[in-house]
């Protein structure tokens, strides 16, 4: 059976769709039933639609829908200028973490290892750019006699 939302391949007695979770049999009995209750697109009123923006749901119609990657959007939800979200920088962060730590010992020995060679290479770099105390000497004066 082919999903009707995403076009996944999918066993026939299953369920729901392994790629983007649609439940089949709500889907038929959606299908089989018909609307009577169209909504209209927020900005045309006049178009009916059966489509909501996934965000905020206002109902939009296939002129106005824009297709992301996590669904459909109205035009005023897709021009949102939040370019990432912070706390999914710190999930990121986390895992991995948790992928270089789960691989053994030998992964903390790695990561010493790099600490200690990127600070004894920051040490010799930073010795060589700090003045030295110059020393004068001056010579003596001896008296000939």
């Amino acid at each position: 059976m082919n999903c009707p939302r995403c076009g996944k391949q999918n066993e026939q007695e299953a369920r729901f769709c392994t790629k983007c979770g649609l439940n089949f049999l709500e889907y038929q009995a959606k299908q089989a039933a018909p609307s009577t209750d169209s909504e209209f697109c927020y900005r045309h009123p006049k178009v009916a639609t059966n489509l909501a923006c996934g965000r905020c749901n206002n109902p939009v119609c296939t002129d106005c829908v824009i297709i992301g990657p996590a669904g459909p959007r109205c035009p005023d939800c897709a021009k949102s200028t939040t370019p990432f979200r912070p706390a999914a920088i710190g999930l990121e962060a986390k895992r991995v973490a948790r992928s270089v730590t789960s691989r053994g010992p030998f992964a903390w020995y790695y990561i010493i290892i790099i600490i200690v060679v990127l600070g004894g290479f920051l040490r010799g770099c930073t010795s060589m750019f700090t003045p030295q105390p110059t020393v004068i000497i001056q010579p003596s004066q001896e008296e000939d006699n």
